[in-house]
């Protein structure tokens, strides 16, 4: 399972989050992870608090292997004995994150907000979990809390851009992103973030720029790669569109998305062999990506090969009866 990252006392991933439009490729930075176990409270006046810190430590133990079962039961009973501790809380809360239990980490972080109300982290690990379950209204409130408390809580801006541009609002993304550049000039991610989403505003001469600052603080930076090729299959640029794909490819192959759309230009400049080439394999990375198997029928007829493409064709309709 992959573990998401949140803010945390103890070990606990942007995510990844992922996208508002199919075709932009976000990346979703800042999750930061702190490591401190000295906020565990160890007051031996009462024997009862005695065992709830020692089921808050197991829980933490098993958190900080991936068990996130054992940590719930740990901490649930911990606060059966000290129901004050929002230390245990806090960990609760990112525990059911982790599982995907949305509802529960809200009910978690909620009880810390309750007690803790200038808690940054926590109310921005409450926004990332109204983030990931796509509550977004929720999110950007709980994000820019997180901002009134600590207006240099890096990770926040870049969130709350992305989170902007889930309901369509633009505009507030790109001074949220600004701002999240202001903060950090040479940050790679900031600089894509922010290109995307002058492209979804329809100013590509802005996002090219923004791509291109990425590009020279991180050379290798595969999502700024893939949306300069973007740009250029958009306004029809076939061969810097080419040129963009498999500078994306290089550096992972396993991109079916940018796979496919060179091979889609690939069969534009009648490269067969090439399209199919990289059709075949997006299709690997992508096996439920049906379209796939008639571009590929597509590119072995325009070849001659009848038999090939007859095989690819009919494997597409089986294919595309099932999703049915």
């Amino acid at each position: 399972m992959n573990r998401k990252k949140f803010v945390c006392t103890t070990i606990c991933s942007l995510a990844i989050i992922t996208i508002l439009h199919p075709t932009y490729c976000f990346s979703k930075e800042g999750i930061v992870t702190t490591e401190s176990n000295d906020k565990i409270k160890r007051d031996t006046t009462a024997f009862p608090i005695d065992v709830a810190n020692e089921f808050y430590k197991q829980g933490l133990n098993y958190a900080q292997y991936g068990l996130y079962d054992e940590a719930i039961e740990m901490y649930t009973k911990s606060l059966a004995k000290n129901p004050d501790n929002i230390e245990v809380y806090k960990n609760l809360g990112l525990a059911y994150a982790q599982k995907g239990m949305y509802g529960n980490a809200i009910e978690a972080f909620q009880k810390v907000v309750e007690k803790k109300p200038a808690d940054a982290d926590t109310h921005y690990n409450l926004a990332s979990v109204y983030f990931d379950k796509g509550v977004f209204d929720k999110a950007i409130e709980a994000f820019n809390k997180t901002i009134q408390i600590n207006p240099e809580y890096r990770s926040a801006y870049s969130l709350l851009g992305i989170a902007y541009t889930k309901i369509g609002k633009y505009d507030e993304a790109v001074q949220t992103l600004k701002k999240r550049i202001e903060l950090d000039p040479n940050l790679a991610i900031a600089h894509s973030n922010l290109g995307i989403v002058y492209s979804m505003k329809g100013m590509d001469k802005e996002a090219l720029m923004e791509y291109n600052k990425a590009l020279e603080i991180d050379p290798r930076h595969e999502n700024a790669l893939y949306n300069i090729a973007l740009l250029h299959d958009k306004t029809g640029k076939v061969d810097e569109a080419i040129q963009y794909y498999n500078k994306t490819v290089e550096l992972n192959v396993s991109n079916a998305d940018a796979q496919y759309r060179l091979g889609k230009n690939y069969m534009k400049k009648k490269q067969y062999d090439d399209a199919i080439n990289a059709f075949q394999t997006a299709v690997m990375s992508d096996p439920n990506n049906v379209e796939i198997y008639h571009d590929i029928g597509t590119a072995y007829k325009a070849k001659g090969m009848e038999k090939d493409a007859e095989g690819y064709f009919t494997l597409y309709k089986k294919k595309a009866k099932k999703e049915k």
